[in-house]
């Protein structure tokens, strides 16, 4: 019978290898084939996550507030070694292995797949201990468990205690911050701080939880402590320190926080109904029948011109001959105008000189110019210090160094003087210093002293 086979086949039959080490040989050569083609298909699933993820913040950016693609989650990162307490490791560690439980991808990756997704997820600095040997990690064989046992003891041996037990201690509740997310603040610091959570008890030496008590008790004391509302915190501070546990002050922390946010949302939806009511009660081509308030009926009742119970006649009003001290109308008393109120003035009398026998010569020295003594008349009727332009020359001050003036200067006889501006003056006579506001007249007799510094 002739051989039907083909030539290729037979050919193909006879490179097959036969002996066991070259069919070993070639498996191992097939397994790390297909290993690697798993491996650079997970690395293309990365890379096309990290340009979806960076696609869609950019379109989030342009289009902000607009409907989007969901984004795929991004890989969590490890803070840098200085940055970072237990606390932080442990909240990167949830967030990771929620990660790649999410994505499943621990499964299909090689234990080197898996270390560089593991390296993907640290700062450079942690990359960089791990390539250095600090970290102590084997890439040949160390899973992802392995290296972040070796980062958590790394942080236990360069993490001082003392620095989580400050900021333990220190922990207050924050504004707007829920009692619940206070309380799980609070226990994951105290959870990086060191204590031992199983110590043994000095009655029965043996672990008989007195860890966890004491535990207790330093949460109770620093949600206690801590919390913003001094109105709960007394509340919490009423329980006999008997029966005061964790459970019980958290559990009236809640009632009470609950209690006032129902309140102020109660408020909150009284004080909208009653905006409501009132702009019902203005609408265009609507009638107001509510009655007027109390306050509106008493105004209603009372005089207009002296404040008092209404007069059957108007000519019966006591006030209609008095004059108003407000506006200098007749007719009406000062608290019923309806006039604005005058602004009140700050005015000073300048007395008048008669003579220049009592005159003093007194050193005046006005900012950096140099001391100069100048002659002063003494008058008990002024009531300020005055001084005019040219006397203001003399002592080396020009009028534009001028202070705006905001008083009203009068004369004795009663009119109203224009005054240049103010400005600070130091007066010295016979080794006495003292400060004084010099108001700066334009013409006039020459500098006069106020009765209060003669």
């Amino acid at each position: 019978m002739p051989n039907t086979r083909s030539e290729g086949a037979m050919k193909e039959e006879d490179q097959t290898p036969t002996d066991p080490v070259q069919l070993m040989m070639a498996m191992m050569k097939e397994m790390k084939e297909e290993a690697k083609k798993r491996e650079d298909q997970l690395m293309r699933q990365l890379q096309e996550q990290a340009q979806d993820f960076a696609a869609a913040l950019q379109t989030n950016r342009g289009n902000a507030g607009g409907s989007t693609k969901s984004k795929k989650m991004d890989v969590p990162v490890l803070k840098c070694p200085e940055d970072i307490n237990l606390a932080d490791f442990r909240d990167w560690q949830q967030r990771f292995a929620d990660y790649t439980e999410v994505q499943k991808i621990m499964e299909e990756c090689t234990l080197s797949g898996r270390q560089s997704l593991l390296r993907s997820g640290l700062d450079p600095a942690w990359t960089k201990l791990w390539s250095t040997g600090i970290l102590e990690i084997d890439d040949r064989k160390d899973d992802i468990n392995d290296i972040i046992k070796k980062i958590l003891h790394y942080i236990r041996e360069h993490r001082n205690p003392l620095l989580d037990r400050k900021e333990f201690l220190e922990r207050n509740q924050h504004a707007g911050e829920s009692i619940d997310v206070y309380y799980s603040a609070l226990k994951s610091i105290d959870e990086s701080c060191g204590y031992d959570v199983n110590p043994t008890c000095k009655v029965c030496d043996d672990a008989c939880g007195h860890g966890d008590e004491l535990q207790q008790e330093r949460l109770r004391d620093r949600l206690i402590c801590g919390l913003k509302d001094q109105a709960i915190q007394q509340k919490v501070l009423a329980i006999p320190f008997k029966d005061l546990t964790l459970k019980k002050a958290l559990e009236v922390c809640r009632v009470e926080a609950a209690s006032k946010e129902t309140q102020a949302s109660l408020n909150k939806s009284e004080r909208q109904v009653n905006r409501l009511k009132e702009r019902s009660s203005y609408k265009k081509g609507k009638i107001d029948n509510n009655p007027l308030s109390k306050s509106a009926q008493k105004a209603d009742e009372r005089c207009s011109n002296c404040g008092r119970k209404k007069h059957q006649k108007p000519d019966q009003c006591w006030a209609r001959d008095k004059d108003c001290n407000n506006c200098g109308k007749t007719g009406h008393l000062k608290h019923m105008c309806r006039s604005e109120p005058k602004k009140e003035v700050n005015r000073m009398t300048i007395g008048q000189v008669k003579t220049s026998d009592d005159l003093v010569k007194i050193t005046a020295k006005i900012g950096n110019a140099d001391h100069q003594e100048v002659e002063w008349l003494p008058d008990t009727g002024a009531e300020c210090d005055v001084i005019t332009a040219d006397c203001l020359k003399k002592v080396g001050t020009k009028v534009k160094d001028l202070r705006k003036d905001k008083a009203e200067l009068c004369g004795p006889d009663q009119g109203r003087l224009k005054s240049l501006g103010k400005v600070t003056a130091t007066l010295e006579r016979e080794g006495m210093k003292y400060k004084t506001e010099l108001h700066v007249l334009e013409k006039g007799t020459g500098p006069i002293l106020s009765k209060a510094d003669v």
